[in-house]
């Protein structure tokens, strides 16, 4: 399944899946964001209706009403490409599923994306899981045009004669990544020629680090798992997954042994904590690591952030999980004593 938003990219993507597909069969699914004027996201979706057609190809159109996703941005506390992602993600998600678990999902990402975002995880202080390089296969989604810059697939599309959409936000350069890549990678192309070694050399580095700091956290700082069942409070059996939405949770661990640990060790085992805290959780929150590294550095005994409450008590580091109604607000707060 190939998600393609009519942009030179993902028409390039689409175009090369089925001059490869060799009898597999294709599926296109297309989303409207409803972000941009009406008249040129219809053109999008018939853009790609059209191709879809014309080339055989199995294909869906989702639409999201226009204001759901600014509303969701506001409410997170997120950015509106974060919130677009969000929602792209979750109809590509719920696509696949519908036609079967072998399905594999495509999204054409390029060198030139690879870099932008790499650029602006660092400008935004991110971790080494943050650093990482962009994989080129994670789970069912597959980037299969990553090693090919921009200008390579303009290329193979004007050798192809295949047209494509240009999204007029690509210009807004209210938008982070807008502004990287038309005032910063200019600029570095211009002054430090050899910048995208160096980035890519800082990616696969932290790839290694975070790989290693995620096995050591795993390894060091162990977590009792508990759901609230019919008889209380339950300690998580082998084999079973209580991360149910409708099920409230809490993690505990040793506070003697999580302090004795270093400093990175103790942010990467909360982190990882926080994510399985969060598996399935709808309009879950994200935590912010410089809330994190107070609590970590023993600054403060308590951190509400949102959807999850962090607390130290008798020699215990208990993580909960906050109902919903109590997190819509998105009210994050440190707590000394």
């Amino acid at each position: 399944m190939a998600a393609v938003s009519g942009g030179a990219d993902s028409m390039a993507m689409l175009a090369a899946l089925c001059a490869v597909a060799d009898g597999r069969e294709i599926f296109c699914l297309h989303v409207e964001h409803g972000l941009r004027p009406a008249e040129e996201t219809r053109g999008d979706a018939e853009f790609v209706r059209s191709f879809c057609e014309e080339n055989h190809i199995k294909h869906s159109i989702v639409s999201i009403p226009p204001g759901k996703i600014a509303a969701y941005a506001q409410r997170k506390g997120i950015g509106i490409e974060a919130a677009a992602r969000f929602f792209r993600h979750r109809a590509l998600l719920r696509q696949a599923k519908r036609l079967g678990k072998n399905t594999l999902i495509l999204i054409a990402h390029t060198n030139d994306d690879l870099l932008e975002t790499a650029l602006m995880r660092i400008l935004r202080g991110a971790g080494s899981a943050g650093l990482a390089a962009m994989p080129s296969k994670r789970g069912r989604i597959l980037r299969p045009v990553l090693k090919m810059t921009r200008a390579d697939v303009i290329d193979y599309l004007t050798a192809k004669n295949i047209s494509w959409r240009d999204d007029s936000t690509n210009t807004d350069t209210r938008f982070l990544r807008n502004r990287i890549r038309r005032q910063l990678v200019p600029l570095l192309n211009e002054a430090f020629p050899s910048w995208k070694t160096g980035v890519f050399s800082v990616s696969e580095t932290q790839s290694l680090t975070a790989a290693f700091l995620a096995g050591e956290a795993a390894a060091k700082i162990k977590w009792e798992i508990h759901h609230e069942g019919a008889k209380g409070a339950q300690r998580e059996e082998k084999n079973i997954h209580p991360f149910s939405p409708s099920s409230p949770l809490w993690l505990k661990t040793e506070e003697n042994n999580f302090f004795s640990q270093p400093q990175i060790i103790r942010e990467e085992a909360l982190f990882l904590a926080i994510d399985k805290l969060l598996e399935g959780v709808k309009n879950a929150r994200t935590v912010k690591r410089s809330v994190v590294r107070r609590f970590c550095e023993g600054e403060v005994n308590a951190a509400d952030l949102g959807s999850v409450r962090i607390k130290r008590e008798n020699g215990k580091i208990l993580l909960s999980r906050v109902k919903k109604e109590f997190f819509e607000s998105g009210i994050s707060k440190l707590i000394k004593g």
